[in-house]
């Protein structure tokens, strides 16, 4: 497969991801891989998802003050979860929230003042519209991931999703794209420092 620039990529994956069929299922089927790997985890990293473009995430956190259609899946898991915050200069924060509000990407922000490092987190739940097949991650283009996932040692606590119709993406990576530690999709997981 020829590679295609991350543009190109991120046009196909928009077009495709949102046909893809029996979604739920497969949402479900990546939740439950992802939730072995919360065991032990007591302060996470994660995202609120493009419910059209990315792997939706939510279900499985347990209280989580989005709301979220009941019985998706079994299980919950109990940590400390931490929500981006967007920044002035293309920064990121990451709040324990106690509500959320409509940041100025029209994407829900937290509000709270609980806030974590990436450095201090266990774990990081990645949001992307696919992946390389050596790991890289393409997001949407505003690089505020690679910025702030810049380290290996962080890297290695990064997970993504990704359906397995779309994985990989044969997309030309560049040398600020930063790597996720593993990768789901709803028939396995793969590790990319092991």
């Amino acid at each position: 497969m020829n590679p295609i620039t991350k543009k190109d990529a991120r046009e196909i994956l928009k077009n495709n991801i949102i046909q893809l069929t029996d979604r739920e299922e497969i949402e479900s089927a990546i939740l439950k891989r992802l939730f072995p790997l919360l065991q032990g985890k007591s302060k996470i990293i994660t995202y609120v998802p493009d419910m059209q473009l990315e792997v939706d995430v939510l279900p499985v956190i347990e209280s989580s003050p989005l709301p979220r259609p009941t019985g998706f899946i079994e299980a919950r898991h109990s940590a400390k979860w931490y929500f981006p915050k967007v920044e002035t200069g293309h920064r990121l924060r990451f709040i324990r929230p106690f509500s959320f509000a409509k940041g100025p990407h029209g994407i829900m922000e937290p509000v709270g003042d609980e806030e974590i490092s990436v450095e201090d987190a266990d774990l990081i739940l990645v949001p992307a519209l696919g992946f390389h097949q050596d790991g890289y991650r393409l997001g949407r283009g505003g690089g505020y991931y690679d910025r702030i996932l810049a380290s290996v040692e962080v890297q290695k606590k990064t997970i993504g999703f990704s359906f397995s119709k779309f994985f990989p993406v044969p997309f030309l990576s560049e040398s600020h794209d930063v790597k996720v530690g593993k990768m789901i999709t709803e028939f396995q997981i793969h590790s990319f420092f092991d």
